[in-house]
Order: structure tokens, then sequence, then C-alpha cells
């Protein structure tokens, strides 16, 4: 007890959001690419009990591009599914076998990289109160808090990212081989859950090569090679393990992988700003969700942060060449802005907003620790560091207070910054109109949940809600009671509002799910329904 003393405040906060997640586990929805993820992690464990490689590749994936996604964060939960024999969507996804949930375990790893960002922050700072402020900074964004619950690709990348961090800054603080070792394990299943792991793989290589440079002696070298050539070996052999497909052909498949994923085949036209745009053909795509979605408070801290950190590299740039805090912290900064810029200046493919560069959270929260760092140091006296305290607390508790008011779809949140009324248009519906919104579907199950309320037993038969259908998906965790009302629900049929959509919006017995007075989802009743729906599947296939 005397050692968890130090971090009561930590340990606090991290128990009032475990409570508050469960208490709102059964609020939030399937996203349709959790089906997708799910469905290749079972053919990836088919390969590894059959051996059939062919198979594995040709019929038994999802989609092609499937047999580069790892299986280091699924693959004991489809384990655990089987040995448990659990079958049921419902229990799949939420409460039968509770550890085994997998929305609680995607939560729980949320958490846990809260937790690990704190540790690294009080490494960093030596201070409790900018470690917590580290944490919550990570814990507190919006969509990312929604995303922590039914997003099982970019919530473990960006918690194994975070992790990756903090293992990095105690290999290079310790400078053993068992360190660097635990590193490259690390770095391999990040490496695993997304490509974009090369950029801390190609980060601790540098700064290798830079320490190899710069050491004293024919010893410290030595030192050097041969940690760096343990974090080498761990991070390659973690990475083959994990991932099939590199078995038979490691270097070439990793080529292929790296040329596939890096421009990811899926070109998908989203609107920005009212224009419908593919990132690979839009610079402002990735700066423009980042600055308009995380609370505003927090992105001026981690704009200060990195401002504080470049500016210090530039004033002791001997400092930042060594093995340094200061160089640490550039790292931080070079995590956060190469990969960004690649996005935008290379045209790699990104979409459904920024979700697949959420993994920049990481060293932006820590960044935006820095920047707190900084206000405080800058103003000196007591009653203006109190104050500063102040205006951060209340930042967090509005970000707290608009996720409340949004729930359960924070992952729609948008800030002051966005651009809320069109140039030609003051009316509810506003931001539909500008920007992709319920990319996943997640709000569906709302709509349905209504839909099982309301709908009498009819002999009506609507389009299929089985698992095969994107109705179906959205349907996995709900009791199987509803699932089997929905199968004989009356004319109701559930609708997403596209962001130019070509329904009419009034009908008798309509119900909405929206967020800011935007449509998500609409349920109408309607006697002509099965050829509205026909019309409208060719329209807006």
């Amino acid at each position: 007890m005397k050692a968890l003393a130090p971090h009561w405040g930590a340990l606090l906060a991290l128990g009032l959001f475990l409570a508050a997640g469960l208490a709102v586990l059964d609020d939030y929805g399937v996203a349709g690419d959790s089906v997708f993820q799910r469905r290749g992690i079972e053919a990836n464990l088919g390969y590894l009990l059959s051996g059939d490689l062919r198979a594995f590749v040709t019929s038994a994936l999802p989609a092609e591009v499937d047999k580069f996604y790892g299986m280091a964060f699924e693959i004991p939960l489809i384990v655990a599914e089987r040995t448990f024999g659990i079958e049921d969507s419902r229990a799949v996804y939420l409460f039968r076998h509770l550890v085994l949930s997998r929305h609680l375990i995607t939560h729980l790893f949320f958490l846990a990289g809260g937790l690990f960002a704190y540790l690294l922050a009080r490494r960093l700072f030596g201070n409790r109160m900018l470690a917590v402020a580290a944490m919550l900074l990570f814990l507190l964004h919006p969509r990312i808090y929604a995303h922590s619950f039914f997003n099982p690709k970019d919530i473990p990348f960006l918690v194994m990212f975070m992790v990756a961090l903090f293992l990095t800054h105690r290999a290079f603080r310790r400078d053993s081989l068992s360190a660097f070792a635990l590193l490259g394990a690390g770095v391999g299943i990040l490496v695993n859950l997304r490509i974009m792991g090369v950029v801390l793989l190609a980060a601790v290589t540098a700064l290798r090569a830079l320490d190899f440079a710069l050491a004293s002696g024919w010893g410290e070298r030595k030192r050097t090679l041969l940690t760096t050539g343990g974090f080498a070996l761990a991070c390659g052999l973690t990475a083959y393990a994990l991932l099939p497909y590199l078995w038979e052909n490691p270097i070439s498949r990793s080529i292929e992988g790296w040329t596939t994923l890096s421009n990811h085949p899926h070109h998908l036209s989203e609107l920005l700003r009212g224009a419908l745009v593919r990132s690979v053909e839009s610079p402002e795509y990735l700066p423009v969700w980042f600055s308009i979605t995380g609370a505003p408070f927090a992105l001026l801290l981690g704009a200060v942060g990195a401002g504080r950190v470049l500016a210090l590299g530039m004033t002791a740039p001997l400092q930042a060449m060594r093995n340094t805090g200061l160089r640490f912290a550039l790292l931080l900064v070079g995590c956060f802005t190469l990969p960004a810029l690649a996005v935008m200046l290379l045209g790699f493919n990104v979409f459904n907003g920024w979700r697949h560069m959420y993994f920049l959270w990481a060293p932006f929260a820590l960044l935006g620790a820095f920047g707190l760092q900084r206000l405080i140091w800058a103003l000196g006296r007591r009653r203006l560091r109190a104050a500063t305290y102040g205006a951060v607390g209340a930042g967090f508790a509005m970000a707290i207070i608009s996720m409340a008011l949004l729930h359960p779809n924070q992952q729609e949140h948008f800030n002051f910054l966005v651009d809320r009324v069109a140039a030609d248009e003051v009316a509810p519906e506003r931001l539909r109109g500008q920007y992709q919104m319920d990319y996943w579907g997640h709000s569906a199950r709302q709509a349905l949940e209504w839909v099982v309320e309301h709908s009498a037993q009819s002999s009506y038969e609507p389009p299929p809600t089985t698992a095969n259908h994107p109705i179906g998906w959205y349907a996995l965790m709900l009791p199987e009671s509803a699932r089997k009302r929905l199968a004989d629900a009356a004319p109701f049929e559930v609708v997403k509002y596209y962001p130019l959509g070509s329904w009419a919006r009034s009908a008798r017995g309509a119900h909405r799910v929206e967020v800011y007075g935007n449509t998500l989802w609409t349920v109408e009743s309607r006697d002509d329904l099965r050829a509205v729906h026909q019309t409208v599947r060719g329209r807006e296939p």
C-alpha cells in the first residue's frame, strides 16, 4: 500500500473511469469494421489450426487486404470464445463471461494506455500533477473515448503506441540488453497491429545509430551494437510470429504489406467542408479533422508543448542529440509531426475521419503536459499557477460535460472550431451537409432498439437482418429476442442518413437518432416501403 500511496490521484481517476465504463458499457453499438476484423482473426486462427496457407489467403479472409492485419490483440479473445463456447453475438460483444466481453476488454486496454501515459509522464516531469494531467489528456478525447468501447483496430494501436513510448524511454535510460529486447517485442506488436508502427521502429533505429556515432570508445560502441541487435531481433521475431501471412516468405511479403497498407486500396470519398474529397488528394484532410474534433484546451496545450520543445531543441542542439530528456521530447514531436506530414504530403490513404491516425494522440497528450509545464513556469507567482491549474481543470470538466451530453454518440463530437453554419444554410442538418458523420454506423443500434420497441408482429419481410447485411451487423449487440423481433418486424425500415441523402425527410411514424440537431439515422413507416427501399438502394448503393 505504501508503494501505491504516491499514485493515489492517478488510481482514483482510473477507478472513476472504470466505474463509468462499466456503467455505460451496454450503451454502445457494434461498428461495421468490428465484424470484418473478427472474421479476419478467425481466418488467422483457422490457418494456425489447419496449416493450409493457400486456403487462408484465397478464400478464408473477408478481403484481400486483411491478410496483412495482425492478430496480436484479438486472437486471445477468439480462443477464449471457443474455449468457453460463447456463440451468441451479444455474448461475444457484451456481458456473458464479463471478463471476456470484447467491449470491456477494449476499454480496459484503453484505460491501461492512460496508466502508461501517467507512468511515462511521471518519469519525464517528476511531478504528480503533470503526470495526472497527461493521463487525463490521453483519456478525455471525446471521439477516442467512444471508440474505446467498439473499435478493436485503432484503439489497441493507440494504446500500444503509448506503451511502446514508455518502453522506449525506459530502454534508453537503462541502456541494457533486456530493456531493448523488451522494447523490440513491444514495437513488434505495434507493427503487427498497424503498419504505421514502423514510425517508432525507424525512430529507435535512428537514435541508436546516433548513439553509436557519439560513443566515446569501442566499449561503448560495442554495447550500443549489442543492445540494438537485441532490439532488432526481438522486434523481427515478434512481428513475424504474430502475422501468419509472413511465415512462408517474410521479406517479400513484408514489402508487399507495406506497399499495400501504406496506400490502402479502399479509396473512399467523404465530406469535408461540404465537398466530397479523398484524403490522398486533399492535404488538409487530416489537420482539419484533428483540429475540429478534440477539446480546444487540449489542442492548445499540445501546440504550446510542441513549440516549447522545438525551441529548446534549437537553442541546445548538443543536448538534443545526446540521450537526454530533451531528445526524448523531440522524439515525441517527431512521432506526431512526421506521420501527419507523410499523410498530407505523400498522399497516404486515410478515411473515416482521422481514426487511422488516432495513435498521434499518444505523443500529443504528452506534449500537452509539456505545454502545461511551460505555462506554469511562465507564470511564476503561486496564485497565477493556481489559476492555470484551475483553467485546465475547467477544461477537463467541460470535456466531460460535452461527452455526457453526447452519450452514447461521443464519436460525433465537434468543437467550436468547426464551421457549424454553411455559407448558404442556417437550418438544422448543417453539419451533416459538411462533414462525414457516423461512418461506422455505431448509432444504428439506437434506431433498431426503437424499431423493436414500436413494431408489431406481422408477416412483413424486411431486408435481411443477418450478419451478412449491414443492418444485421448493427443488431449483433441486441438480445436474441430483439433480433428475432426485428426479423418479424412491421414495415419499418432503418435508413442511414447519407450526407447527401435523397430521402423524403418526413414520414408517418418517423423516429430520428441525432446529435447537434443533425440526423444520423431515421426510422420511417411507409406503406410503399419496399419500393422506396429498392429505389434508394439503386440511387445510393
